[in-house]
């Protein structure tokens, strides 16, 4: 009977255990997190974080946070990854305390952490553990695809790089982090974000950059990662690349499409597309590439300008990305035929108009309504400029040009303040409205610029001039 009674009694323990590891396993991120801290509660399960192949320095940042966030977790890097993160794991692995996928085989995972993708084709090593996992939960800033994973609990917001929205999670939560770990951190949304100057790039980045900076990141690591010394081969194919290109006006953008084809796929290509964006400054850059006697195209998709997504128009031939930076492989194809294609979209893809921000000059110098036209006319040579928006009390109450200056000359009147002469009836623009619009503004109305107002605050300034030559990309008079 007694033999009976604790046969009965184990079966209940390891079903209430099994029960109460499923319920774990089932509460949200956040609902774990109350229970953690108010009770000193720990789930006893297995935790996993993965990233897609082919890694990068953002996914490598993001799966690492992940772990300084919940210690639990176990970090699995498996699969290709990127020649950067390759030398960078070649002196920090160890620091890392990664773990092997061989190591995770006949474990129960209760929670797989998936981050910087939800795309199950860029999972293919962690195929097992997905099949497997009670739980899944993702953190993501990508587009949707066709084959994303179903998760249990997602994070899918729209910032520059992955590794923001955990970097938000420690700062709220008070973790300290290593200067190693905030510079890693700081490696992966620097990359991500062009050093926070793509136009993907979200205040939020700029938030979580400066907290990573406070936790003692340091920039001259990041920047020996990030500006690598061009091989042999990506200097030739950067000089063909800026020789070869052809460019696509579209609203006001400058859109271009380069190819090359080789004894071998040159490594590194991407980070030559993004130097020549640099180095011509157009606003987009596709590469189309193929080696000699390979049937498969890999194209490479740049973008500088959040008016054109990149990642949506590799996603037509089954890529993907950011909106700022994209590719797609192309098996079994043809470079020659996917060029023409390919320039065909760029002439005819959906471009939203440039805005007011795009062109627009900041911060703003500013006169003030009691400043004498003398004074003023210094303040133009010395500023380079031809009118100023006059303020009072932080307000603007006019604009004032050369023109003004070249009347008060003919009369003499320079100690008369600049509130004497100015327009007084304020004509302005907002930075959201589209550049056309703007420029119909200042043609109807025969001024030279216009205040740039958000909410009644002054942000900026635009010309005519500027206007004209972004739109039609030649000198305005």
């Amino acid at each position: 009977m007694s033999e009976v009674l604790s046969t009965a009694i184990a079966f209940i323990i390891a079903l209430l255990i099994g029960v109460g590891r499923l319920m774990w396993a089932r509460l949200t991120l956040a609902e774990r997190a109350h229970l953690e801290t108010s009770y000193n509660l720990k789930g006893d399960f297995m935790r996993v974080v993965i990233t897609h192949s082919n890694a990068d320095f953002d996914a490598l940042a993001t799966l690492i946070a992940v772990t300084r966030l919940w210690p639990d977790v176990q970090a699995c890097l498996a699969g290709p990854i990127s020649p950067s993160v390759k030398r960078y794991l070649a002196l920090h692995k160890d620091s890392l305390e990664l773990v092997a996928l061989e190591a995770l085989e006949g474990e129960t995972i209760d929670e797989l952490i998936v981050v910087d993708t939800r795309a199950r084709n860029r999972l293919k090593p962690y195929a097992t553990l997905l099949e497997k996992a009670q739980r899944v939960v993702v953190f993501d800033h990508h587009a949707p695809s066709a084959d994303d994973v179903v998760a249990d609990e997602d994070v899918i917001e729209p910032v520059g790089a992955c590794v923001t929205l955990i970097c938000e999670r420690l700062e709220e939560a008070g973790v300290s982090l290593s200067v190693g770990d905030a510079t890693l951190m700081m490696l992966g949304l620097y990359a991500d974000t062009g050093r926070l100057s793509f136009g993907n790039t979200s205040t939020r980045d700029i938030l979580a950059a400066a907290y990573l900076r406070k936790q003692g990141a340091r920039l001259e690591v990041v920047n020996r990662y990030l500006q690598q010394e061009f091989t042999a081969d990506q200097q030739r194919l950067l000089v063909e690349v800026m020789g070869t290109a052809r460019e696509v006006e579209r609203e006001g953008l400058r859109l271009a499409l380069a190819s090359h084809v080789g004894e071998a796929y040159v490594k590194g290509a991407a980070v030559v597309v993004e130097r020549v964006l640099q180095l011509t400054g157009v606003d987009a850059l596709v590469l189309v590439a193929q080696q000699n006697g390979s049937k498969t195209v890999q194209v490479i998709a740049r973008s500088n300008t959040r008016h054109l997504d990149v990642a949506a128009l590799m996603g037509e031939f089954g890529g993907g990305g950011h909106p700022a930076a994209a590719a797609a492989k192309i098996k079994p194809g043809e470079a020659s035929e996917v060029v023409p294609v390919i320039f065909e979209m760029l002439q005819s893809w959906p471009v939203d108009p440039l805005d007011v921000a795009d062109v627009m000059s900041s911060p703003v110098q500013t006169v003030a309504h009691d400043t004498t036209l003398k004074e003023f006319r210094r303040c133009l040579e010395r500023w380079g400029v031809h009118g100023m928006p006059v303020v009072r009390d932080g307000e603007v109450v006019g604009v004032v040009s050369g023109r003004d200056v070249e009347q008060a000359a003919r009369r003499g009147d320079w100690e008369i303040p600049v509130a004497g002469f100015m327009s007084q009836r304020v004509i302005s623009a907002s930075p959201d409205e589209p550049l056309s619009e703007a420029l119909k503004r200042m043609t109807e109305h025969d001024i030279g610029r216009l205040p740039v107002l958000d909410e009644g605050v002054l942000v900026g300034i635009i010309s005519r001039s500027d206007a004209l030559r972004r739109l039609y990309s030649e000198d305005a008079e």
